[in-house]
């Protein structure tokens, strides 16, 4: 039964309209942001719009928990484990087909246009207090860490026979268990991995308050699942050299702290755009090449 917004957690699932709203005005005044800005609140409204469309079969192109109070759709972590747990080979088809087909078009865009987190990481990295870390070997190697994790989580999930990544997921803590801890603690049963999901919780909060998409950057398996798709996908970041002043301001304002204008087929571009609103040549451009 949808109950058009009366929900008690909606407060929690729409929350990030109140960032919104104070950060809308210095991250998004450029063409392309503005754009982008629209985009990011139709994926929050039909992420969590489980309300007017019912829980569907479809898996979300970016991260967000399953279990969340509002969610429409499916993780593809969550469906990762859930292939492993069942020997099913019915869902890793459905699974690698979703990724394979979004990432041969888009990219890594949805990172940049459509997931919550990265909406989220987007406010706060605006209001906070900079102390960003620049590109720097330990960076550089800290980006291996989801592709570490997204390696990892099937032995897990096998080992030890649970959705062993579910259990103690950072933003299923919070899209999930904080909103019904808020809003339905009589129905919410602590299981022994509460207390290392908080923890971690905290940690990813730490980590995304001082460091530019550091979620997207270090930490996010779906991210490390569409990354690699960067190199072939019909949406690509295109550089004419000729036009190019060397302002680098594009290596400036990027979340993501590519090495820009050349590497424009990084597997950490999310293709945000940021880079293109900053050329005052136009010599960097979003655009599909189908070929």
């Amino acid at each position: 039964m949808a109950c058009f917004g009366s929900c008690l957690t909606c407060p929690v699932a729409y929350s990030a309209l109140t960032m919104a709203a104070i950060g809308a005005r210095r991250i998004y005044r450029k063409p392309i942001q503005k754009k982008r800005l629209i985009s990011q609140l139709i994926f929050l409204f039909i992420t969590n719009a489980a309300f007017i469309f019912g829980v569907t079969g479809l898996i979300y192109s970016y991260f967000y928990c399953w279990e969340a109070p509002q969610a429409t759709m499916s993780c593809p972590i969550g469906i990762l484990e859930h292939a492993v747990l069942e020997s099913s080979i019915f869902l890793a088809i459905y699974l690698v087909g979703t990724i394979a087909t979004i990432g041969t078009i888009f990219g890594r865009a949805p990172c940049g246009w459509a997931c919550p987190i990265g909406f989220l990481q987007d406010l706060v990295g605006k209001i906070k207090v900079e102390r960003e870390i620049k590109r720097s070997r330990a960076d550089e190697r800290a980006r291996y860490i989801k592709y570490a994790i997204l390696a990892a989580i099937p032995f897990a999930v096998y080992y030890f026979a649970t959705m062993a990544y579910t259990d103690i997921c950072p933003i299923g803590g919070l899209t999930a268990t904080l909103p019904i801890l808020l809003f339905h603690y009589s129905s919410y049963t602590p299981t022994k991995f509460f207390l290392p999901k908080m923890i971690l919780l905290a940690l990813t909060i730490v980590l995304i308050i001082n460091v530019k998409r550091g979620w997207c950057r270090y930490l996010c398996p779906v991210g490390a699942m569409l990354a690699p798709f960067n190199k072939i996908s019909a949406l690509q970041l295109t550089f004419n050299e000729e036009k190019c002043l060397k302002c680098m301001n594009c290596a400036r304002v990027c979340p993501m702290k590519i090495n820009l204008p050349y590497d424009t087929k990084s597997m950490e571009c999310i293709r945000c755009g940021m880079c293109v609103d900053e050329c005052p040549t136009k010599a960097l451009r979003l655009e599909f090449k189908w070929r």
